[in-house]
């Protein structure tokens, strides 16, 4: 017993001291850590899953529990719980989309709780979210590094991948937005983004990505023939193209800074010949486009009176432009109204129109005949007065403007010819007789003629009729002004006293002088509209 004093004893005293505070420290810890608690987990609570994909899961304590109730809506579903290390995990796939209520109970020994007990509420949601990838826009990109970008329902995983690699990237939680980035080799490039919402339900779509980061390469020949033309204003460019297929180009041409519609070289093979009308514009009068090969053939369409700066390009998948550029000075008409007309125009369509601008108080002194800075200062001035674009060219609006419109009324039989929005003559007419009646319709001026020779239409009313020269006799008069309405005109006539009446086979009448005088006002191209 002496040993208990001694200095040994006492550290032994002490140590088994230690021994038993760390036991009973330790102990107090587990039972701490194992306390029971119920934490939903899958879905948390107010989450949302779809059970069909997901199990339900609520964490619970790691120690035993006793007296397990689980409830979903008040109906037990204990039966369905299986464990899952520190928790418990319930199968409900048949559950109908929708919130709903869960309750978890269960008792348990320990030290500092004999059980645990929580109710909450969660979604089941079945619905796959929206995905929309709007960048980049089209099939193809120029840079290796490319950015992906879109919408989905906020707070989706958005995994953007390809067969070498992926990225994935929460979207924005309130609106649903999302980007991300990888870098893609040269070529064709199949690429899937999967949207998966939190509660499990996804949507998937694909792309193949056409990476390009080489610009094709263009040349333009016979340009010294572009140079000027004359006995035509719709030139055909010829032009190879090389580092892509013709194929897989689009074609395209800036004159004088305007864009014409665009041609896909996929229309243009195999002996075809592409319009417009492929890509959903008006193709009359149109570009056309034909591929032989390497080789293409580009019709633009009319340029201006004038002189003229063409720009053609192509443009590949990747958006690589490849351009060449040439001046064309056009003088093929000296009638205005036909054509449009920009700086460089010379003759008497010039001397037309510096009289129009003349008229409407734009222009001061007399005409030159030459599309000069005086008179693309005038017709600035006049797009300005008519709210038109500024850009001193008389364009297709602004000729439709200065040239103007014809309106037949058959009830009051009456012509009246409109110019700048405004009325500047209203004449009387013939129309035609009710076995012949004029149509109704929107058509426009397509030809006029001084003192026409009077051709027999094919039609009963002129069997066995002749050829007449002009003349007095001829049913003309002196002057013809045919339109796109078949087999009608607006002409003269020397029956004086049928103007006003319905006595033609379908034509307007007028008084000669009259129509000598529309004659003078009105240009091909010109929009006719005639109405009952």
């Amino acid at each position: 017993m002496r040993g208990l004093g001694t200095r040994s004893g006492l550290i032994a005293v002490i140590v088994t001291g230690i021994v038993a505070a760390g036991l009973v420290a330790a102990f107090l810890v587990v039972e701490w850590v194992t306390r029971p608690s119920v934490t939903p987990l899958q879905p948390t609570a107010d989450g949302a899953i779809n059970p069909s994909k997901r199990p339900i899961v609520v964490g619970t304590t790691s120690g035993a529990m006793g007296d397990l109730r689980v409830s979903i809506d008040g109906t037990d579903v204990t039966d369905k719980v299986a464990g899952a290390g520190d928790g418990i995990v319930v199968d409900a796939p048949k559950l109908p989309d929708g919130p709903h209520t869960m309750a978890v109970s269960y008792s348990a020994s320990n030290l500092f709780s004999s059980g645990a007990s929580a109710e909450w509420t969660f979604t089941v949601d079945r619905t796959p979210p929206p995905l929309k990838v709007t960048v980049p826009i089209g099939t193809g990109v120029n840079t290796h590094d490319v950015q992906f970008a879109g919408t989905t329902q906020p707070r989706s995983v958005v995994r953007v991948s390809w067969k070498r690699g992926s990225e994935a990237v929460a979207a924005d939680a309130t609106t649903g937005e999302w980007s991300a980035r990888l870098m893609l080799p040269q070529g064709r490039v199949p690429v899937r983004f999967t949207a998966t919402d939190e509660a499990g339900n996804s949507t998937t779509k694909k792309r193949v990505l056409i990476v390009d980061t080489k610009a094709p390469t263009l040349t333009i020949s016979g340009e010294k023939k572009l140079a000027r033309l004359t006995t035509t204003a719709a030139p055909v460019i010829y032009g190879k193209v090389a580092g892509d297929k013709p194929r897989d180009l689009l074609f395209g041409a800036k004159i004088n800074g305007h864009q014409i519609p665009v041609l896909r070289g996929k229309d243009a093979v195999g002996g075809k010949t592409a319009t417009s009308r492929a890509l959903g514009a008006d193709a009359e009068g149109g570009p056309t486009l034909t591929i032989k090969g390497r080789n293409f053939i580009l019709a633009p369409g009319k340029l201006a009176e004038g002189k003229n700066t063409v720009s053609v390009w192509v443009r590949d998948p990747g958006g690589n432009v490849a351009r060449q550029e040439f001046t064309s000075f056009v003088d093929s008409s000296s009638e205005f109204g036909s054509q449009q007309l920009v700086e460089g125009a010379v003759g008497a369509d010039v001397d037309q129109l510096q009289e129009r601008l003349g008229e409407i108080g734009v222009w001061k002194g007399g005409s030159t005949g030459t599309y000069d800075a005086k008179t693309i200062a005038a017709v600035k001035k006049y797009q300005r007065k008519y709210k038109l674009k500024e850009n001193g060219q008389v364009d297709a609006r602004t000729l439709r403007a200065i040239v103007g419109r014809i309106t037949i009324n058959l009830s009051t039989r009456t012509l009246t010819l409109e110019r700048n929005g405004k009325k500047v003559k209203t004449y009387r007419v013939a129309i035609g007789q009710p076995a012949y009646p004029t149509p109704t319709g929107n058509y426009k001026i397509v030809n006029k003629q001084k003192n026409p020779r009077w051709i027999p239409p094919n039609s009963p009313w002129a069997k066995g009729l002749g050829p007449i020269p002009p003349g007095p006799g001829n049913p003309l008069g002196t002057r013809w002004i045919g339109t796109s309405a078949p087999a009608v005109g607006i002409h003269g006539t020397y029956a004086d006293w049928s103007v006003g009446t319905a006595a033609s086979h379908g034509c307007l009448r007028m008084h000669i002088p009259e129509v000598e005088e529309l004659y003078e006002k009105v240009a091909v191209g010109m929009p006719v509209e005639i109405t009952s």
